[in-house]
């Protein structure tokens, strides 16, 4: 009864919001008459913001840009107009973006890459024109740049929509100035910074994106609509006809590192990282004693009565450098398994439609290599048993067909050693084939067939074959999708991650869009979903369905629900579940943004003698931003756990977070990281001075400080750690 009426409460709450749509205008879909070809000039215009340089009136004037929210295919509130321009060694953009309110543009002084929420443009160039992955550039109206990687697919999604990886850094120049009219944005990217073909002219897709957060905003050049299946597809085209730099660019960077640990004298270090355009497509990268000092910091995650092993991305970066091209529907390359190289060494590119990847390191604090079962991943220099030392090496290959489609293959090879013996005493094998078609306009398919070999010890396994595929529909209103996955207890892949292995899996997702597309209410999005597992005895393991419901809106406004019941099995005891998540966030003022999240309902103590309790918890953001140029940002984590519903307490964890960031200058900022476990007493303390000048050439000098609380409540110091940076970057 209670799950019924749950299901219908869902119902009732995004029923009269549904009602209230009305028919959404339709944006007109991008076809050939969105193609420009621009101009060389003469000579290069001053990149300081202002619009006052003669030289952008010869530029190629783009002008008719559409709104895609709040109401798709209507007429911007604010005019926009974007120049483009090019010599031989840089693509020029410039734009005017007017404003009737000046005063209130959202625009804060922040790190680089750390602005999403500000009012600023946005420019996709897609430099091969096959729809898969593009350069993005962002610049916000106080300058501060943005650069990432938009892989189409790829899974970084936000209230449906994709999102690009932010941590792809290169060099371009920026600036923006705010005035009486709004504000304007001057861009120079080299073509040292892009890959393209090597060719001797060029046709890059292109998507301007301008958003006004206040106004809850965004329109593009080519219009945008919710009526195709992909982002990139709807892209302009952007045409080069005149001689420009092409690749065989090298990059030095020297990095100093030092650091000083309680009990231990100063130990300072040397590494080198090198990089070779061999042509205009195709990169070599190379690194000796790359430095993976504390910079940037994991946000603490709540790791008590998990069943599967907690996730932490990749900041390092060797490895984000061309991340992307190994990517595959498994995650078979999961680099924070490569603990401490000692060197590497990779190449990447694409030619004539074919992509390419090879990557080696050596590892000389390498995790053992599991069976059956997935380890968690050791990933601050410290493992335990003996020391393992071991060499990766990785192969990805794949080939477009059409616009949206490809064939690839990949193969892993890990082996190991205990430190002092062979090197090939163990080893992980994995190869495979992976595709992606899109078909009829809103349907992809992708699959993946692997198979891997092993050996740790006396243990050793034959080929063992694990495979996934989905289908997927996704239209203006209609999204569906099912996937199915199989992956035997002795499959293993010892470079990538997986939660969970002895898996017939099966899931299946339904879901509508309401778009009333008016100021108060952009989106309604219900759907219900469908998962089950067998293990491969043959025994059901998962059963579960859920119905959720999500509203976007008002100033950056969404709120969301979610009712989940079902089966887990665990330690062969079947257990039934159910569970409630409500959520909600938004971004009212310029200064202010809050998400807050509350779950509860039954919940598995995993343990050797497992039993059903009641869980809830609790997670909440706050962003302050009192200043243009000061960020204050905490999180709260609480996680409690019951032996029955208003029972005996079994935990009590609460995880709280502090960040602030107080920008000096564009290039010097001042860090302050506070991390406080009460589950384990631990706090973190962490204090930055950091300068980048540009990426690669930076200077840090911090230090982090561990303390325990005792008994009688004192913060007893357990290790400090100074440490220091300097890096610098050469462009031949």
């Amino acid at each position: 009864m209670r799950t019924t009426l749950l299901t219908y409460a869902l119902g009732l709450f995004c029923l009269p919001l549904s009602l209230a749509a009305s028919p959404p205008k339709t944006a007109k879909p991008p076809v050939a008459t969105y193609a420009i070809s621009i101009p060389e000039f003469t000579s290069p215009p001053k990149i300081d913001g202002v619009l006052d340089d003669p030289f952008w009136e010869n530029g190629t004037l783009i002008e008719d840009f559409t709104q895609f929210e709040p109401l798709e295919g209507g007429t911007p509130s604010e005019k926009t107009k974007a120049y483009l321009g090019h010599d031989k060694d840089y693509l020029y953009v410039a734009l005017r973006c007017f404003d009737s309110n000046p005063k209130a543009i959202r625009a804060c002084l922040t790190p680089r890459d750390k602005a999403p929420a500000d009012d600023g443009i946005t420019l996709y160039l897609d430099t091969f024109n096959d729809k898969k992955r593009a350069f993005v550039f962002q610049i916000n109206p106080c300058g501060i740049q943005t650069d990432g990687i938009l892989t189409e697919g790829s899974g970084r999604r936000r209230m449906g929509f994709e999102r690009f990886d932010r941590n792809w850094d290169t060099f371009f120049l920026a600036d923006a100035h705010q005035d009486e009219l709004g504000y304007t944005v001057e861009m120079a990217i080299p073509f040292k910074s892009l890959r393209f073909p090597n060719a001797s002219s060029q046709t890059w897709g292109i998507k301007i994106q301008r958003s006004i957060p206040r106004k809850n905003e965004e329109m593009y050049w080519p219009p945008h609509t919710r009526d195709s299946n992909g982002f990139l597809v709807q892209s302009g085209t952007l045409e080069i006809t005149g001689p420009i730099a092409k690749g065989k660019n090298i990059e030095v960077m020297p990095v100093v590192t030092g650091l000083k640990a309680t009990v231990r004298k100063f130990d300072p270090q040397g590494g080198l990282n090198f990089k070779w355009g061999l042509t205009s497509d195709m990169v070599l990268d190379s690194t000796y004693n790359p430095d993976f000092s504390q910079i940037e910091a994991d946000m603490p995650q709540i790791d008590v009565n998990q069943r599967y092993a907690l996730y932490y991305p990749e900041k390092r970066p060797f490895f984000l450098e061309g991340k992307d091209y190994f990517d595959t529907p498994f995650e078979l390359v999961y680099t924070r398994t490569i603990v401490d190289p000692q060197w590497g060494v990779k190449l990447t590119g694409k030619s004539k439609g074919t992509t390419i990847g090879l990557l080696s390191s050596r590892d000389l604090n390498s995790p053992e290599i599991t069976l059956f079962e997935p380890g968690v991943i050791e990933d601050d220099g410290e493992t335990e048993g003996p020391l393992y030392h071991s060499l990766v090496n990785i192969f990805r290959l794949k080939k477009d067909l059409f616009s949206e489609s490809y064939l690839g293959i990949i193969a892993t090879d890990k082996e190991t050693g205990i430190s002092g013996g062979p090197l090939t005493a163990n080893y992980n094998r994995v190869a495979g084939i992976d595709g992606h078609f899109k078909f009829m306009r809103y349907n992809r398919f992708s699959f993946q067939a692997v198979g891997s070999m092993t050996k740790m010890g006396a243990e050793k396994t034959n080929f063992v074959p694990a495979f996934t595929f989905g289908l997927s529909h996704n239209s203006r209103h209609l999204q569906v999708s099912a996937d199915y996955s199989s992956i035997p207890p002795d499959f293993e892949a010892s470079l990538g991650f997986f939660r969970r292995k002895d898996v017939q899996s099966l899931s299946a997702r339904a879901g509508y869009a309401f778009l009333p597309q008016n100021e108060w209410i952009v989106s309604i999005r219900p759907s219900v979903e469908y998962r089950r597992i067998y293990d491969f005895k043959g025994t059901l393991t998962d059963d579960e369905y859920s119905v959720s419901c999500f509203l976007s809106g008002w100033r950056q406004t969404y709120m969301w629900g979610r009712y989940s019941s079902g089966l887990e099995r665990y330690e062969g005891v079947d257990f039934y579940q159910k569970d409630l998540m409500i959520g909600l966030g938004s971004e009212p003022l310029s200064w202010l943004g809050a998400e807050i999240r509350y779950n509860f309902g039954d919940g598995i103590y995993y343990d050797v003698n497992p039993y059903l309790g009641y869980k809830s918890g609790l997670e909440m953001w706050l962003i302050l931003k009192p200043f243009p140029n000061l960020n204050v940002s905490y999180s709260l984590g609480n996680d409690r756990f019951y032996k029955s519903r208003g029972g005996e307490a079994v935990y009590k964890v609460n995880v709280i977070s502090q960040r602030v960031n107080y920008q000096v200058t564009r290039p010097l900022s001042v860090r302050l990281i506070t991390d406080y476990n009460d589950y384990y007493r631990m706090l973190y303390v962490s204090a930055l001075l950091s300068y980048e000048y540009r990426p690669g050439t930076v200077f840090y000098l911090g230090v982090d400080d561990n303390r325990e609380r005792d008994i009688q409540g004192f913060f007893r110091g357990t290790s400090r750690y100074y440490f220091i940076k300097f890096s610098y970057w050469w462009r031949v």
